[in-house]
């Protein structure tokens, strides 16, 4: 019965866990979103104002090389925001809670098996003193 329980908790833990990942998920997904609309529409119209501006200065090779420049490092700053993924505290505890009422139930199947073969073998061990 014992380790019922603990498949029962280990379960529930299991759907913490994985609740707590599918708001973490969802969470890098509209942070890349937001990632993705900014580079879309503020990047085009800086774009712009940039050109025209550096073009006033630079010639038009150098301008755009600078634009594209920029453009990489704004980047390179929503890609690394979109991507960060750590587990938070209640994904990690739901995580260790299932681990340990798993260990626990294999412990007791374990002890139940031994003791349903220990009393199966001695049945059948005072079955063969009685004859």
């Amino acid at each position: 019965m014992k380790s019922f329980g603990l498949l029962r908790v280990a379960a529930e833990a299991e759907l913490i866990r994985i609740r707590a990942l599918l708001k973490r998920q969802a969470r890098r997904g509209a942070y890349g979103g937001i990632a993705g609309l900014f580079a879309i529409a503020v990047l085009a119209l800086i774009e712009v104002l940039a050109w025209q501006a550096l073009r006033l200065v630079l010639e038009s090779i150098a301008t755009t090389a600078v634009l594209l420049g920029i453009n990489v490092v704004i980047t390179a700053i929503f890609v690394l925001l979109a991507s960060r993924s750590v587990p938070g505290q209640a994904e990690s505890e739901a995580r260790r809670v299932r681990d340990d009422a798993l260990s626990g139930a294999r412990n007791s199947l374990m002890i139940t098996g031994a003791v349903l073969a220990g009393r199966g073998y001695l049945a059948r061990r005072r079955r063969r003193r009685v004859r």
